[in-house]
């Protein structure tokens, strides 16, 4: 694929026109994927029953990285998953990609889609495992409940329901929060073994949720919550990954105690912000090593949403919430990649396609697809091009100035 980033760099662009997502591509959409798997990776090219690169090989095909690599080396690398719906299957060709290349990553944060990702990536899941989860689905029933495909009809059902009935906020929502904590709650036994506890995790995890209160109190906080083994240590994985991904409208919100909470793209969709922090805070007392925050970014980033979004509210409120989501992310990049400063970030966007909540047919597309392009975007001397692309428009369009 031609690299639009250099291009889009250079000309004028409004709030979001950079960078733009290739959506559907004809390429793609007539290429099988079936064959494809993360675990036989890499090949160069990637194709059905293409070898897998071994010794001096493999060596030769890292080599392409190394300017990337060169950049990570001595530092803090911490990887920070955005939200994005259906399209999670990308955030596991990104981590494929990167322990090809031993990149090591000392933490991870997560929103919505992110946080399921990294949250079953860091209580010990391989990648391998996350590809067969998502590859096992075979309905979005599976996910999201009975008529998953049917929104609308979901809705109408809750509203007689609440009507008629009466609701507790638990049950609120068009689709089952239930449904998919036991989703993740399966997957962690049937690979773990259990659910673990966010301090019992074999890698640092924090998700970010928003705080709605208890609903008691209205002059309670409203905020930002990051849950992670140093805020909320005996909170079991599996809350903390569904508090994060209860989109407002779609899902009910997580009770969690007695307080209530809502998706994190609504306060933090690409949670750099959070990692920098937290950096800072941990390293106060000692010379701090510099940072290098992976960001894998699947929000929308300025494509406009299709007719069939348009006419699915589900699809289209998270369509919304990613555009805004996006606003809050260019503030937040602009902080965080101050390389004088030692932290950097190294945006990664590898989706290529829409997918909707109840598209899972495309599943096998977006791993293949997400693990091309991260690989194209992270390769040679321009592994920093999203980033400045992207910190060119926040300027420009926030009004911000260099500094």
């Amino acid at each position: 694929m031609p690299d639009q980033t250099r291009d889009n760099a250079k000309r004028p662009h409004d709030w979001f026109s950079l960078p733009r997502r290739s959506q559907d591509s004809a390429e793609d959409a007539a290429r099988p994927f079936d064959w494809f798997s993360l675990a036989d990776q890499p090949q160069s090219p990637v194709e059905k029953d293409g070898p897998t690169l071994t010794g001096t090989d493999l060596e030769a095909w890292r080599e392409q990285f190394r300017p990337f690599l060169n950049h990570v080396r001595d530092k803090d690398v911490v990887l920070v998953l955005s939200g994005g719906g259906m399209l999670l299957p990308c955030h596991i060709s990104v981590i494929r990609v990167l322990e090809l290349l031993d990149v090591s990553i000392t933490k991870v944060y997560g929103t919505s889609a992110g946080a399921v990702i990294g949250g079953l990536y860091s209580a010990g899941m391989t990648t391998t495992q996350l590809e067969q989860m998502m590859l096992d689905i075979g309905s979005p029933d599976d996910l999201f409940g009975v008529a998953a495909r049917y929104p609308q009809l979901r809705f109408a059902t809750n509203e007689v329901r609440r009507k008629l009935l009466g609701i507790s906020p638990e049950e609120s929502g068009v689709y089952d929060l239930m449904q998919v904590e036991r989703f993740v709650s399966d997957a962690l036994i049937k690979y773990v073994g259990r659910i673990p506890r966010l301090r019992e995790l074999t890698r640092d995890f924090s998700s970010i949720a928003l705080d709605m209160g208890t609903g008691n109190d209205r002059d309670e906080y409203v905020g930002k919550s990051v849950l992670s083994r140093e805020d909320t240590p005996d909170l079991r994985l599996s809350d903390a990954i569904s508090a994060s991904m209860a989109i407002p409208g779609v899902f009910p919100p997580k009770r969690i105690g007695d307080r209530y909470y809502v998706d994190g793209t609504v306060i933090e969709q690409l949670p750099i912000t959070t990692a920098v922090d937290v950096w800072r805070r941990e390293r106060r007392r000692f010379r701090p090593r510099r940072l290098v925050i992976v960001a894998v970014d699947l929000g929308v980033a300025g494509t406009a949403p299709s007719r069939d979004k348009l006419r699915n509210p589900v699809d289209l409120v998270i369509h919304t919430y990613e555009i805004q989501g996006r606003i809050i992310t260019q503030h937040s990049l602009i902080e965080a990649h101050r390389p004088r400063h030692g932290t950097s970030v190294v945006i990664i966007r590898p989706a290529r396609l829409e997918i909707a909540l109840h598209e899972i047919e495309k599943i096998p597309r977006a791993l293949c697809s997400a693990y091309e392009e991260t690989v194209r975007q992270l390769s040679g001397s321009g592994f920093l091009d999203t980033t400045h692309a992207e910190l060119a428009s926040a300027r420009k369009e926030l009004g911000i100035a260099r500094g």
